[in-house]
């Protein structure tokens, strides 16, 4: 074990000591098991990877090469190339087919999982929370099957209670997330139609009942690990007005949030004017701003490189250190029938479903 874990596992057990011997000294309640001893450092600007899809890539028999060829995991070739940050998806009661990719291996235990072995690389963790048995997003915010008959009180109840569960267990395993997501690219709402908004969404807008459930999800993340910071993420970066839209009512609705999130697949011709408007975001609501998604075309790699970095850079220009970091989305998922062929990924295939990273990934 190197000198620096060393250290870190003494100091964890002093702290620990020391906490529970005042506790008793001073009071007859036993300490909260769900408070970090040592609270996670969110560090230096996010160079993150979202690999929900890696396990169920790697149980269907794909394996990876770094550019120069080289055979190892993904998450280390990821790693290697200066990627410092993992985003991991859940969902409430996904199907999770064997030889399917769907929605990837992304139920609790398969997400903390996942959380656990990029954790224990050294990767800061982010936690994208869907509310949904499928994909989240514009166009689909299902309410999970399970709560499907539930009242906005019972929403509320039921977001807070699975928000906690999850966040609880992450806990148990000694990992408490840099950042966690409730909810995600929920332009028009969340678990509809109770948490809709925008004129053509069931509830119409309703930002009453969606500040309520985000805020439900936002205390439940802070019981259990006060400093995660908390991320409000919609799609579409590049689109100004929308983002003004939403986190004006939002805002005013009483919507409690730490972080702006956002996604942008626009390529690299249209940086400028996601470098502004995230200048502009940043200094309305007084709030960090991250881009959580991102891709170009695996097949023009050379394009992907200068759209992360050019990411990268529009984030880092951001004043007061309000930009966080830029998030690849799939970086390591094969353009091919498994995938439904996603094009935005950053590997090529070979023979015997061999994945090998283009330069991409060099970006970070």
């Amino acid at each position: 074990m190197p000198i620096v874990r060393k250290l870190r596992s003494i100091l964890v057990f002093i702290l620990a000591f020391l906490a529970i011997h005042l506790n008793s000294c001073g009071s007859s309640s036993a300490p909260s098991p769900t408070t970090p001893v040592v609270p996670p450092s969110t560090g230096s600007i996010v160079n993150g990877a979202d690999v929900g899809w890696l396990t169920q890539l790697e149980s269907m028999g794909y394996t990876y090469v770094d550019s120069s060829g080289a055979s190892m995991s993904a998450l280390q070739i990821l790693k290697n190339h200066g990627v410092n940050t993992i985003r991991i998806r859940t969902f409430v009661n996904p199907t999770i087919t064997s030889g399917v990719l769907g929605v990837g291996d992304n139920d609790q235990a398969g997400s903390i999982a996942l959380a656990v072995l990029a954790n224990s690389m050294g990767f800061k963790i982010v936690i994208d929370f869907h509310y949904s048995d499928t994909w989240a997003d514009p166009g689909h915010q299902t309410t999970p099957a399970a709560w499907s008959t539930e009242t906005y009180s019972q929403l509320q109840t039921s977001v807070y209670n699975y928000t906690y569960g999850f966040m609880s267990a992450l806990a148990a395993d000694g990992i408490y997330p840099a950042y966690v997501q409730v909810g995600n690219e929920i332009n028009s709402g969340m678990l509809w139609p109770v948490g809709s908004v925008g004129a053509t969404t069931p509830n119409g807008n309703n930002f009453t009942q969606i500040t309520g459930l985000i805020n439900s999800g936002y205390s439940a993340v802070k019981t259990v690990s006060p400093t995660t910071q908390v991320v409000i993420h919609i799609a579409s970066i590049s689109n100004l007005s929308d983002f003004e839209w939403f986190f004006d009512a939002l805002t005013a609705a009483g919507g409690k949030f730490d972080i702006i999130g956002g996604s942008y697949y626009d390529g690299p011709s249209n940086i400028t004017t996601v470098a502004a408007n995230l200048k502009t975001l940043a200094a309305r609501y007084n709030k960090p701003i991250m881009i959580c998604e991102i891709g170009h075309l695996y097949s023009d790699a050379t394009g992907s490189y200068n759209d992360v970095q050019a990411a990268i850079q529009a984030v880092n220009a951001v004043p007061n250190n309000m930009g966080l970091g830029v998030i690849y989305w799939e970086p390591e998922a094969p353009d091919d029938a498994s995938t439904g062929n996603y094009t935005m990924g950053a590997v090529t295939e070979g023979t015997g479903k061999v994945l090998q990273f283009t330069t991409a990934i060099n970006a970070f």
